[in-house]
């Protein structure tokens, strides 16, 4: 049967969860802060933080009246504290490896692959793949993608004058007529577009190294 004790800052903590060690008995006698530090194997000071933080006792200290605690609120209330701790530790852990596997813009083979692995794991592969594209970069086997972006707007630029001129070019060389002009403007607007996306596509994340075979090989620096 469940035991509710609700703490002073207003949770409710199930008693029940958390029952005492095999052989520990407590039958509601009072401990003081000491007693209670040498069942818990910790400093009186410990106990004073614990308390700090919000450990239920049966009466506050005051006037010369020592504090009052018993056993076994004090270890539902420490052993739920050690299960929220591990719960957000864990729950950090999982979104500093999620953050990884998207930092570093791996495939979904990849994080699946990673996936298992801690984040300090994934943060010493995610430095060790860091170095490697910066000497990489350094001898010019990779390159910014900023850098290329850069490069490939200017080439856009000149690309599209020149699409935007051969039509006229065409026509002018070639005696098109105005239907074979305006259909060769279609195609000529279409062959921009698909290659504006295509680069787009390959340089979209601001930050990453492109390789210039070609073949994408990005990490964020």
């Amino acid at each position: 049967m469940s035991e509710l004790l609700t703490l002073s800052d207003g949770s409710v903590l199930d008693l029940a969860r958390y029952p005492l060690p095999d052989g520990v008995e407590d039958d509601g006698t009072p401990l003081n802060r000491v007693q209670l530090a040498a069942a818990f194997r910790v400093s009186v000071n410990a106990v004073t933080d614990w308390v700090n933080k919000g450990m239920p006792v049966m009466s506050s200290g005051q006037n010369g009246v020592a504090y009052e605690f018993r056993l076994l609120h004090c270890w539902a209330w420490r052993q739920d504290r050690d299960d929220r701790t591990r719960a957000t530790k864990l729950r950090a852990d999982e979104l500093a490896s999620q953050a990884a596997l998207a930092f570093r813009n791996l495939d979904e083979d990849q994080a699946e692959e990673e996936g298992h692995l801690s984040a300090d794991e994934l943060r010493k592969l995610s430095e060790a793949e860091y170095h490697r594209n910066r000497v990489a970069e350094q001898r010019g086997d990779l390159l910014r993608a900023d850098r290329v972006r850069a490069l490939t707007e200017d080439m856009l630029v000149a690309f599209g004058t020149a699409m935007d001129s051969l039509p006229d070019f065409a026509e002018m060389n070639f005696g098109l007529t105005a239907t074979q002009v305006a259909q060769l403007e279609d195609y000529c607007d279409q062959v921009r577009g698909e290659a504006k996306r295509l680069i787009e596509e390959r340089v979209s994340r601001a930050g990453s190294v492109v390789a210039i075979s070609g073949r994408q090989s990005e990490m964020d620096l």
